[in-house]
C-alpha cells in the first residue's frame, strides 16, 4: 500500500489511552506495563522522533503509582487527570447494569473530550490498556499524512447494543441534519486501537456534531458508544476508514487477536464482515434473515 515514505520531522504524534487506577494493587498494572513495552518495541524504538505517550485517568493514579509505571517503561509517560469529565448524575440509567456510569463517561470521553485534550497533536494512536501489539508499521503516521488518510483501524464492527440502535438514530433525526439512513450503516471502526488525524475531529463543524451527540443526557442514559459515533461522522464526511496494512495485536480482555495483512483485509477484516457476534457465518446469516423478517427497527444490527 505504501511504497515510499516521507519523514515529516515537525509532525507531532501522540499514543494515548484512558486507563484505570489501582491504588491498592500495583500488580493490576501488569497488562498496562506490557502494553507500554509493546509500543516501545514495535513503534518508538524504531523511530528517530518517538511519539509522546499520554495516559489519561480519573484522578485515581497516584504520583507513587505513576512513578511505578514509569519505572517499568522505556518511554517517559505523561499522566493527565481528566476527572473533571466524570461526574455523578441524578437521572436513571437505562440498559444493562454492566455498563456502569464510569463506562458511559468513558465512551463520552473517547468520542468528544479527547480531541480537546490532544489538540496540540497532528496524529494520534489510541491503544487501550488491555492491548498488546505484536506487529505494527512504526511509520504509519507519515504514510497517512502523505496519502491524506484520516482514519485507520484494524477491523470494522457493528453496534450490537440495542438501546443505542433504538435511540441514537431517532435522536440524530430529531436534532441534526445528518442523513441517518445513509450513514447509520454499522460499518464502524473497532476503536480499541486506531490511528487518526486530530485536525479532522477539531474541525468546527465536525466538533459541533460530536458535541451535539456526546453532551446530551441521552448519551449517558442509553450508553452510546464512541465506535458508532466515529463511524457516523466519518460516513457523514465521506471519509474512508482504511485498514492497517500491517498490524497484529491481542485484545486481552476480549480474548481476541486482530491480524491485518493484504489477504485478511480483503475478507476477514473487510467492512463487508463487521464484527457483531462470536457465532459462525451461518448463525450470523440466519440472524440477519430473521432480523429482516421480524425486526421492526431498520437501524438494528440484525437488519444491517
Amino acid at each position: 500500500m505504501f511504497k515510499s515514505i516521507k519523514i515529516f520531522i515537525n509532525m507531532k504524534i501522540v499514543i494515548f489511552a484512558l486507563t484505570r487506577g489501582y491504588p491498592s494493587n500495583k500488580s493490576k498494572y501488569d497488562s498496562l506495563i506490557e502494553r507500554n513495552y509493546s509500543i516501545y518495541e514495535h513503534i518508538n524504538s524504531k523511530r528517530k522522533n518517538p511519539t509522546d505517550m499520554i495516559l489519561f485517568h480519573e484522578g485515581n493514579i497516584s504520583i507513587e503509582d505513576q512513578d511505578y509505571i514509569n519505572s517499568k517503561s522505556q518511554d517517559k509517560i505523561k499522566f493527565r487527570d481528566v476527572s473533571q469529565y466524570f461526574e455523578n448524575v441524578n437521572f436513571n440509567l437505562e440498559g444493562e447494569e454492566k455498563y456502569s456510569l464510569g463506562y458511559r463517561y468513558m465512551c463520552r470521553f473517547n468520542m468528544y473530550h479527547i480531541w480537546k485534550e490532544i489538540s496540540d497533536y497532528d496524529y494520534a494512536l489510541r491503544v487501550d490498556e488491555d492491548i498488546k501489539i505484536t506487529k505494527f508499521d512504526p511509520f504509519v503516521f507519515e504514510s497517512m499524512k502523505e496519502k491524506n488518510i484520516v482514519y485507520m483501524a484494524g477491523r470494522f464492527t457493528k453496534d450490537i447494543h440495542r438501546a443505542t440502535n433504538s435511540t441514537l438514530p431517532e435522536y440524530l433525526m430529531d436534532n441534526t441534519n445528518l442523513n441517518v439512513k445513509k450513514i447509520y450503516n454499522h460499518r464502524n471502526p473497532y476503536t480499541n486501537l486506531y490511528a487518526t488525524s486530530v485536525d479532522f475531529w477539531k474541525n468546527k463543524e465536525n466538533n459541533e456534531i460530536l458535541k451535539k451527540i456526546a453532551m446530551t443526557e441521552k448519551q449517558i442514559i442509553y450508553r452510546w458508544g464512541d465506535h458508532t459515533v466515529h463511524g457516523i461522522l466519518l460516513n457523514h464526511k465521506n471519509k474512508k476508514i482504511y485498514l492497517f496494512p500491517k498490524l497484529e495485536y491481542n485484545h486481552i480482555s476480549h480474548n481476541f487477536i486482530i491480524k491485518n495483512n493484504f489477504l485478511k483485509n480483503i475478507n476477514i477484516n473487510s467492512k463487508l464482515n463487521p464484527i457483531s457476534i462470536k457465532e459462525g457465518f451461518y448463525t450470523k446469516l440466519k440472524l440477519k434473515i430473521k432480523g429482516k423478517l421480524k425486526n421492526r427497527n431498520p437501524y438494528d444490527f440484525e437488519v444491517n
